[in-house]
């Protein structure tokens, strides 16, 4: 009894948490301007893309790896420069110096502060996870007083959050005991691999709204940006249904799928009818910066479709490492990078003009996107073959868009 109180205790304040992260993001859209809030998703979706692609997996790499701080430092920073190359490359996403750079120290010590808060989380540490996580989202809430009455500018006031982030929360960094140099390589090798199972759907949550916010109108934009902010938490409720499975005693195909399923409809259904109820009846708790139809009606598709996919994803993706061997993540593993390749190449077809999509059709690539990752995973996991019992686990965290 006394476990089970703990772990609804952590799952609560863990909740909490990440919750904070996705309210913070919905009030700028109460405080700013509809141009204001458009400028603040900009940046804010280009650097998650940078954080995305600069941590790669090295929050998993740094359990495994004993490596320099230093290297860890440099390996961010090289891979936030030439992501960000490959955006402007494709897309040009800003022009000024200073936006630019601001933009990269930004994203750098976001990441290296993730990578090493996430590390707390996995040694167990999971209250001061909470506690720099909650960090993280009042630091960024300054950003409104900031801009409003004391007039900064945001590319002034970010890499500044992020650097009182990243040395707040520096003391309570787990240390490397003899650090070495030697498992550069191995350090990349791990820190890959996780980033193709664990950052698949979210590079997919992260570029719609890269795309969205640069090459939308701005009533399009900000109501989809907060659309998304509203159907957000039926992926916290499946990372939480995902958990609650994991703790299972009984590991069987039936036990996992069928509880999970349940749940998850369950959940899932209960929290999208009451969000679409609320905003259905009462409009004007919307923000003016969002347009109120476009929200009502990017809303609900999205709803639509997230929901069918989190009730389906979270119950699969528990069984696969509750109770499947190595063999078949290492599978999961290469058909998602194949996936991922496609997708890239499609999103840059979209972001140079060659295919022109709206709103509509923005969800659909992101859904066929992310189905078809889920559909790869489900018939790798169900084939028959002679794999043995189950063995250890790769890692699985959900690293889901801010």
């Amino acid at each position: 009894m006394l476990s089970q109180f703990t772990n609804i205790k952590k799952l609560f304040l863990l909740g909490i948490a990440v919750a904070s992260t996705k309210v913070m993001l919905l009030l700028f859209a109460y405080f700013f301007e509809a141009e204001d809030y458009n400028l603040f998703n900009q940046v804010y979706y280009t650097a998650s893309l940078i954080i995305l692609f600069g941590s790669l997996g090295f929050n998993i790499a740094v359990t495994r790896i004993n490596i320099s701080f230093n290297l860890v430092y440099l390996s961010v920073a090289i891979n936030a420069v030439l992501v960000y190359l490959f955006l402007h490359i494709i897309s040009a996403p800003f022009h000024n110096l200073f936006e630019i750079a601001s933009i990269l120290l930004y994203s750098v010590f976001i990441s290296i502060a993730g990578i090493f808060v996430f590390h707390l989380l996995f040694s167990g540490r999971y209250k001061d996870y909470v506690l720099l996580t909650l960090l993280y989202s009042v630091l960024h809430l300054l950003i409104i007083p900031a801009i409003l009455f004391l007039k900064v500018s945001l590319f002034t006031i970010l890499p500044v959050i992020s650097l009182l982030w990243f040395l707040i929360g520096f003391p309570k960094y787990i240390k490397m005991d003899n650090p070495s140099f030697k498992h550069f390589a191995e350090f990349y090798k791990v820190g890959i691999s996780a980033f193709v199972i664990n950052s698949a759907v979210s590079l997919a949550l992260a570029a719609d709204k890269y795309f969205v916010n640069h090459f939308f109108n701005l009533d399009v934009a900000n109501s989809y940006t907060f659309a998304w902010g509203l159907t957000a938490p039926i992926f916290y409720i499946g990372v939480i249904i995902e958990q609650f499975l994991f703790s299972e005693a009984n590991p069987s195909k039936l036990n996992i799928l069928k509880r999970g399923l349940i749940l998850s409809t369950t959940l899932v259904v209960i929290y999208s009818v009451t969000l679409l109820v609320v905003v259905g009846f009462f409009p004007g708790l919307l923000p003016s910066s969002v347009n109120s139809g476009y929200v009502i009606n990017i809303l609900a598709l999205m709803i639509a479709g997230y929901s069918f996919y989190v009730i389906f994803h979270f119950p699969v993706n528990a069984y696969l490492f509750k109770s499947l061997g190595t063999e078949k993540q290492k599978t999961i593993s290469l058909i998602f990078s194949l996936i991922i390749a496609v997708f890239v190449i499609l999103y840059i077809l979209i972001m140079q003009g060659i295919i022109a999509i709206n709103y509509i059709w923005l969800l659909v690539v992101t859904w066929s996107y992310i189905f078809t990752l889920l559909l790869a995973k489900i018939i790798i996991m169900f084939r028959k073959d002679n794999e043995a019992g189950i063995q250890d686990p790769v890692i699985e965290i959900k690293i889901l868009e801010p």
